[in-house]
């Protein structure tokens, strides 16, 4: 295998053991080796664990736990498919590196595969493809943090759900994939190009740079999300439509909501420009809601930011909709552009508005998920530019 040039080695060591009962599993002739990972010059021997583990075939002493965590958390790579998740369930910090666990899963058969990511080198020449597996529910699964590479809708509720992600450990780069349960995946050609350039990415040791960002043009360590050309990067749920029109988004219909499908976030700082035509003009912005993603999940389960001038109260600019109302709304007359700024530190909100304070607020919801603008209504056009996510660490 080649990357960039340098020739990469692969070398397979078991750490599983032979499954008690397997007649075929146990003509493996690649010997089992789990206390290797307590070796403390690991990191120096190889760049990646690839694991395809199940709990009740692996069994790891402490010193082999504590050795995989700092291999990753020290900069090595980790590559997770199918069962990893339903490996350790019961170890929250190897749950925490995943990013999820398995919960359950729907029967097995056919699934479309979607794209999500499209500037991500493990999303490299991967297009939308079906394929024939078992699609995991998972617990545990928060998503901030992480790169969403590919989502499938679940054949057992319809929801959309992940099926593949990066993310950061420590030093360390980790890509897992629900996908991989028998040969019909594992034969694909897309689960091979993508299980290989994750490899590649995981291979390749990079020291923690908070203001890298992979989608959009990083400016001043700010996760630029419109990139005022187009919809990449957001999907809109519900009815209703955003279109981009001269470089602004803009709403249209409603009830709906464009969300940014590519990152979660946790602890951040949402800064925003908007402009109405007129005080009636209606919209929001949500934000820490989950995946799956319905048109009201981010009522129910995240917080609105409102944008409404022609009200008081919970329901008034600036206000923390239905739960808590702005102490001032200095906002522009219709026309023109006004900028909001919206901070969450664990359950800690603060809104500003032109530069003003106008809310704080102590929340008891989720405290990570997804960032998205409201269309109300088929009245209420209201226009958005310039929205950027600043991570706070």
């Amino acid at each position: 295998m080649q990357k960039d040039g340098r020739e990469l080695a692969t070398t397979i060591i078991r750490v599983d053991a032979p499954p008690p009962g397997k007649p075929d599993a146990q003509k493996a002739t690649i010997e089992s080796h789990p206390e290797m990972l307590a070796d403390p010059k690991l990191r120096d021997r190889f760049d990646v664990i690839l694991q395809y583990t199940q709990d009740e075939y692996l069994a790891l002493d402490d010193k082999a736990k504590d050795g995989l965590l700092y291999f990753v958390r020290s900069g090595g790579g980790w590559v997770g498919a199918h069962s990893a998740a339903d490996t350790l369930k019961n170890w929250p910090e190897y749950v925490r590196m995943v990013g999820g666990k398995f919960e359950s899963h729907p029967a097995f058969g056919t699934l479309a595969i979607q794209r999500i990511a499209t500037a991500h080198p493990v999303a490299e020449g991967i297009v939308d493809f079906t394929t024939s597996d078992e699609l995991y529910h998972l617990a545990d699964c928060p998503a901030a943090g992480k790169d969403l590479i590919l989502a499938a809708k679940s054949p057992g509720d319809g929801l959309l759900r992940p099926v593949a992600w990066t993310k950061r450990f420590g030093e360390g780069k980790v890509f897992y994939t629900t996908l991989g349960h028998g040969p019909e995946s594992w034969s694909h050609p897309s689960f091979q190009k993508l299980l290989r350039q994750a490899i590649e990415w995981a291979a390749v040791r990079e020291p923690r740079d908070p203001a890298a960002r992979v989608a959009g043009a990083a400016e001043a360590g700010a996760w630029v999300m419109f990139n005022g050309a187009d919809l990449d990067g957001w999907s809109q749920v519900g009815p209703g439509r955003f279109t981009v029109e001269n470089g602004e988004l803009v709403s249209h219909g409603g009830m709906g909501m464009l969300w940014y499908e590519r990152r979660a976030f946790r602890d951040f700082a949402l800064e925003l420009e908007w402009k109405v035509a007129r005080k009636e003009d209606n919209s929001g912005v949500f934000v820490r809601f989950p995946m799956p993603v319905t048109p009201w999940s981010p009522v129910e389960q995240g917080y609105e930011i409102q944008i409404y001038d022609a009200t008081e109260g919970k329901q008034a600019t600036g206000a923390i909709y239905s739960f808590q109302a702005p102490s001032a709304m200095p906002t522009k007359p219709p026309g023109s552009w006004n900028r909001m700024r919206i901070e969450a530190r664990g359950q800690q909100y603060a809104v500003f508005v032109n530069g003003q304070k106008v809310n704080e607020f102590t929340g008891s919801r989720g405290t990570d998920g997804y960032v998205g603008l409201q269309n109300h209504d088929d009245g209420s056009t209201v226009r958005f530019r310039d929205v950027r996510v600043t991570e706070l660490r």
